[in-house]
């Protein structure tokens, strides 16, 4: 894997040949970068990098939570004040009630995705409207992710060849230089 900085072009600069590896650390390096464009293999591969990570920590939550399953003590009655919460409509109690009954593997694995998730939001939104920028488009469109179906438009968007790829001239749209 070419983790070398010296060969990769600086981020914002479309890298159509960039490697499984080498998009882990570009996708990092381009935190907070919104201006340029990310070629297709920077942000699938990122996308890929994404979905394992994802996965292992599903399999670890969903192995421990498996594990309260085979306790042949059975899960603990809830407090009384999980009960009076639950008739005021009071969601804190309850989401501290079923946290703490969580087995502490899967509570490990339920803080590591929300870390993971809260330190990746702002990279994951810089590479989607570089992504974006890439395919001639402004990098508003990122916004689609926040209305239903949105997100099916927008991967279809994010599919889309590079304006250099497909129509070997300049980029199409201005904002985007």
């Amino acid at each position: 894997m070419d983790f070398d900085a010296a060969a990769q072009p600086p981020v914002g600069t479309p890298w159509h040949e960039a490697t499984f590896g080498a998009s882990f650390v570009r996708f990092w390096r381009g935190y907070a970068v919104f201006r340029g464009r990310a070629a297709r293999a920077e942000f699938w591969f990122w996308a890929l990098w994404w979905f394992l990570i994802s996965l292992l920590v599903n399999i670890a939550f969903g192995a421990g939570v498996l594990t309260s399953f085979t306790d042949p003590s059975g899960p603990a009655a809830p407090p009384p004040q999980v009960e009076q919460a639950l008739e005021a409509f009071d969601p804190f109690p309850v989401w501290g009630y079923l946290l703490s009954a969580l087995p502490p593997v899967a509570q490990i694995a339920l803080g590591v995705v929300a870390v993971l998730s809260l330190a990746s939001l702002m990279p994951w939104i810089a590479i989607t409207v570089r992504r974006l920028h890439d395919t001639g488009r402004s990098g508003w469109w990122a916004l689609l992710a926040a209305v239903p179906l949105g997100n099916a438009v927008l991967a279809i968007l994010l599919v889309l060849p590079s304006v250099t790829e497909s129509t070997g001239g300049p980029m199409a749209h201005p904002s985007v230089r």
